[in-house]
């Protein structure tokens, strides 16, 4: 939160800028060819349902901010394909929780890397000034995205 002392900044056209370098960078990494199987869509439930699992289909649609109807068709093919397993929840006799499989931790993981060592390479050919701005921006967007995800009263 800025105090009345700071500097006036431009706060729509810092906005405007990120979303659009967010928006070409989001392209760019979609566009790494992933592993036979596996889509972005299916690697963000899949970390999601390995860091909080088992979770339940209707907490992983809220988290992902889509359908309920829309997770259970992707947690079915992921099911399928052997990267997750249902269980029963023991606190709710009805319902149905969802963790990942050793299969499905290999599959995201293996993903990752790939996602992970292209973007390394290219930030390997910046600066060491500009990684190291890099480096504050990544502290800077983690509190950003702790700002979005807080609900707005």
């Amino acid at each position: 939160m800025r105090s009345e002392g700071q500097l006036s900044v431009d706060t729509p056209s810092i906005a405007e800028s990120l979303h659009e370098r967010f928006s070409r960078l989001n392209r760019q990494l979609r566009s790494i060819e992933l592993p036979q199987g596996m889509t972005q869509e299916r690697m963000s439930a899949l970390a999601i349902i390995d860091s909080r699992g088992p979770i339940s289909v209707s907490a992983l649609a809220d988290h992902e901010r889509v359908r309920p109807a829309t997770m259970s068709r992707m947690i079915s093919a992921l099911e399928a394909d052997g990267f997750v397993k249902r269980l029963n929840d023991k606190t709710d006799g009805r319902g149905v929780l969802v963790a990942t499989t050793a299969r499905g931790r290999k599959a995201f993981a293996h993903a990752q890397q790939r996602r992970l060592g292209q973007l390394s390479a290219a930030l390997n050919e910046l600066p060491q000034d500009q990684l190291e701005l890099m480096q504050s921006l990544a502290g800077a967007l983690e509190n950003l995205t702790q700002i979005l995800d807080t609900p707005k009263s």
